[in-house]
């Protein structure tokens, strides 16, 4: 096995796809931010079906990101409420909203303002270096070897298996925020493809090998990911026809929902062996501590914090 697949399946990027890789699981915790907590509003605001979100919620808890508590004498009245490790979750959620900003379709749902509340201004959420404080740039991070590198491999997840991608255009709910994310990084296969490419893997077949993928659902995963833009076909042969999967600037703007998944991984589901790599920012020489802060008072944006903004003042 090549040093890219090691680092792929011991890498805290999977083991949060296993806990996050559901475009349920997504949802659910969009609106859990948003103040839901009782069973049949998520079920309106995500459009899944009963049973689905049943075996959601109860992943969820056993996961460790929610908790149930009764609020009623009444027979299975329970809300669900964020724990730590599900709270810790903001900063992805606030990466995933401007993310949808720049690149859904209009007409999606996503708040077009958010602001800051201690500082009263309308913020923009800004990746940057807690140790340096500079902005962090996908071409100016590289991948090194850290002390989890030789660690024991972890079995592949049965869960992988499903071939088939739900989307918002088949999939609808009460709530259109963050749908668009969710066609795209809402199941198990397609956030590991995209991963692997900010690895460096560009062609059919060193997905297949590094990933570990059957065939046909690696080519439903690219057309799907070539379909929403994130990735575009180049031919690097002709006689044979060959092709290779490169970035776009939407699927490069996805690098800080990638680093971020992984951040919150490494400090909630590292295993005692360590990360099986650092990743290191050129601008400071140290690992990497992303912090998502408010454009306008360079504080970090904490839960509660941010609000959809209605008459806020301009940046």
């Amino acid at each position: 096995m090549s040093d890219v697949a090691r680092q792929m399946r011991l890498s805290s990027v999977t083991r949060a796809i296993r806990v996050l890789g559901d475009r349920w699981s997504i949802l659910i915790i969009r609106d859990a931010f948003t103040g839901i907590r009782r069973f049949q509003d998520f079920l309106d605001r995500t459009g899944t079906s009963r049973a689905t979100l049943t075996n959601r919620l109860q992943s969820l808890v056993r996961a460790g990101l929610f908790r149930r508590v009764k609020y009623s004498d009444a027979p299975a009245r329970f809300e669900y409420r964020l724990t730590d490790k599900g709270r810790d979750l903001y900063q992805l959620s606030l990466a995933a909203w401007r993310w949808e900003r720049k690149w859904a379709p209009t007409g999606a749902g996503i708040p077009r303002r958010l602001l800051h509340r201690p500082c009263e201004h309308e913020t923009m959420p800004t990746l940057k270096c807690g140790h340096c404080g500079e902005p962090i740039q996908m071409h100016e991070c590289r991948i090194v070897p850290g002390p989890g590198a030789d660690a024991r491999l972890p079995p592949a997840p049965t869960r992988y298996r499903r071939l088939s991608a739900l989307t918002s255009a088949t999939h609808k709910g009460s709530s259109a925020g963050l749908t668009h994310i969710a066609d795209i990084v809402g199941d198990p296969w397609s956030p590991l493809v995209l991963a692997a490419t900010y690895f460096g893997l560009r062609r059919f077949d060193e997905f297949q090998r590094e990933l570990g993928i059957a065939t046909n659902i690696l080519a439903s995963r690219l057309e799907l990911l070539v379909g929403q833009k994130i990735l575009k076909r180049h031919r690097y042969s002709t006689q044979p026809e060959r092709f290779e999967y490169r970035l776009t600037p939407k699927g490069h703007d996805l690098f800080t929902y990638a680093l971020l998944l992984n951040d919150w991984g490494e400090r909630w589901l590292l295993p005692a062996a360590g990360p099986p790599y650092y990743v290191v920012h050129a601008i400071c020489g140290k690992n990497v501590k992303p912090e998502v802060r408010c454009s306008h008072c360079d504080v970090p944006l904490v839960p509660g914090s941010v609000a959809v903004a209605k008459g806020a003042k301009g940046v």
